[in-house]
């Protein structure tokens, strides 16, 4: 597979040095600025540099194009200019600007191309799940408790940012779609903030109510180079299941992708919702209390019990006012009976409609479970 690299973020460095490093890679010439150049020269790293991002795009013997901005303009017009090319695009999501408007935009890109436009989450950390699946599939019926703990080299905008947003993503990969997010920042007068803590929860009336979800983010310490970060999971019988957090290995996965482009969507979707949880605990942190997520997609049921609840409203007007105007007209006109027993069936009829629309309630589906990818194919790039 021959890709190319554009950008600054250092985010990237890992997939830099794993396309450098793999025998069946070829790293092309990139457009590298930034933290990323630097930490790739301090590395000794071989780099041909292109002279322009136009010039990676165009570059016939690309395949795939990995870009690590932190203008999320820049990437829309970087990722259309590649797909237009016909090239996959690997997006490196930025530290301190991504939001799930941009995942949004990116899904409206795959939706019109023909190649694979893929995020890279912090669930990708997780060995334990496969190149194609996005959730582990857990049972949230026999679960207590998840609990993630992630030491951070420093607290700063930045490094909080990525944290949050890696944390969220781990913790998300359970398959739980959380509504309700609570955080709370300790801190020591004269030193700041000193840990970070994120409550994970569902909306007490919610038709299925989830585990709680636990974050804690808090500076490293010497102690914290020994340990390895485990993503623990608390079964109600009081088992532990530990799922490790590490370097796991990104290129299956990507060139996993740009085999099965439909799989994107699914990915675009998880990175949608760990954002807007990230959004959620940015109110929570100016608010100091609880506040809800709101997902754009409803299920199918939400929806149909929302339009349920406003014809109900409309049913009740009518008949209320219809009554009152039939018994005017009763007053006031001499009209035949079947003129009567006429405006007797339309004033009914909307509420037996009604009545009859509620038995359509079985039918709709909710679709609030785990997020997983429809399986499709595309040509795989050569090797």
């Amino acid at each position: 597979m021959k890709t190319a690299f554009v950008g600054t973020s250092s985010l990237a460095w890992p997939l830099l040095q794993e396309v450098s490093r793999a025998s069946d890679q070829l790293l092309l010439p990139s457009v590298l600025q930034g933290a990323l150049r630097d930490r790739a020269l301090s590395a000794g790293m071989p780099l041909r540099l292109a002279a322009s991002a136009e010039d990676v795009m165009l570059d016939p013997a690309n395949q795939v194009v990995v870009l690590a901005l932190e203008d999320c303009d820049e990437i829309l017009r970087l990722t259309r200019a590649a797909v237009q090319a016909e090239k996959h695009v690997v997006v490196v999501l930025p530290e301190l600007t991504a939001s799930p408007a941009l995942t949004f935009e990116l899904q409206l890109v795959l939706d019109e191309s023909q190649t694979a436009v893929i995020p890279v989450l912090g669930r990708w950390q997780l060995p334990q799940l496969p190149p194609d699946r996005v959730v582990l599939g857990l049972d949230p019926d026999a679960i207590r408790q998840l609990t993630l703990e992630l030491s951070l080299p420093e607290l700063s905008d930045a490094a909080l940012a990525v944290g949050l947003r890696t944390g969220l993503d781990l913790l998300t990969a359970s398959g739980f779609l959380y509504s309700q997010v609570t955080c709370l920042d300790q801190t020591v007068p004269g030193v700041g903030l000193i840990s970070r803590m994120v409550s994970l929860s569902t909306q007490p009336e919610a038709e299925r109510l989830l585990p709680p979800a636990a974050l804690t983010l808090r500076p490293a310490g010497p102690a914290d180079l020994a340990q390895s970060v485990q993503l623990t999971v608390t079964y109600r019988d009081g088992r532990q299941q530990q799922f490790a957090v590490g370097e796991a290995a990104l290129l299956p996965r990507i060139l996993h992708l740009c085999r099965h482009r439909a799989e994107c969507s699914a990915w675009l979707d998880a990175a949608s919702a760990t954002l807007e949880l990230c959004e959620a605990t940015a109110r929570s942190i100016r608010r100091r209390r609880t506040v809800d997520v709101h997902f754009d997609a409803g299920t199918e049921r939400s929806v149909f019990k929302s339009q349920m609840t406003a014809f109900g409203c409309g049913v009740l007007t009518w008949l209320l006012l219809g009554m009152v105007a039939y018994l005017i007209a009763g007053q006031l006109l001499a009209l035949p009976d079947w003129a009567w027993h006429t405006a007797r069936i339309l004033w009914m009829l909307p509420l037996a409609l009604f009545l009859m629309a509620q038995l359509l309630l079985p039918l709709t589906r909710n679709r609030g479970g785990n997020p997983r990818g429809k399986t499709g194919a595309s040509e795989e790039p050569d090797g």
